[in-house]
């Protein structure tokens, strides 16, 4: 994507994402956050006690997390903002909970964050299961084997 393009995306998630960011980021901050705004116009919340699901959760283009950082998690976390401005604000929410109840809230199954990569989002790519297997690991008719 060329840097006008790009700059016009950028602009537009902003104002697709405005609702859902300007209440994610009253939550952060009174969960102690300290929001610092990249080019991207995303927002970085980092430091919260607490307030965010796992290790940091993205709602419109407000990313809050207790500490994450870095460059790669921060590429995932802006793919998030991407959804939510596609989504938008009713959608994003529900189909991402519908996807977190048919996976059983195994992330690297969601479409969601394969689709953020799973890889700058610290998750590794699901191992493939050995013929047999079924849930937590469990094999043949359900026999847990130690």
């Amino acid at each position: 994507m060329g840097d006008g393009r790009r700059r016009a995306w950028v602009l537009a998630r902003a104002y697709l994402n405005l609702v859902p960011t300007t209440a994610a980021l009253v939550w952060g901050v009174a969960h102690g956050g300290r929001p610092v705004v990249g080019r991207d116009l995303v927002v970085e919340c980092g430091g919260m006690r607490g307030g965010y699901a796992r290790g940091g959760t993205t709602v419109g283009n407000v990313w809050l997390h207790g500490g994450l950082g870095g460059p790669r998690r921060r590429r995932h976390e802006v793919r998030h903002a991407d959804q939510w401005a596609v989504l938008g604000p009713l959608l994003m929410p529900a189909l991402y909970g519908l996807e977190a109840a048919l996976t059983r809230g195994d992330p690297r199954r969601s479409r969601f964050e394969r689709h953020a990569g799973l890889e700058d989002g610290g998750y590794t790519t699901p191992s493939p299961s050995p013929p047999g297997d079924g849930p937590r690991g469990l094999r043949g008719g359900g026999a847990d084997r130690r």
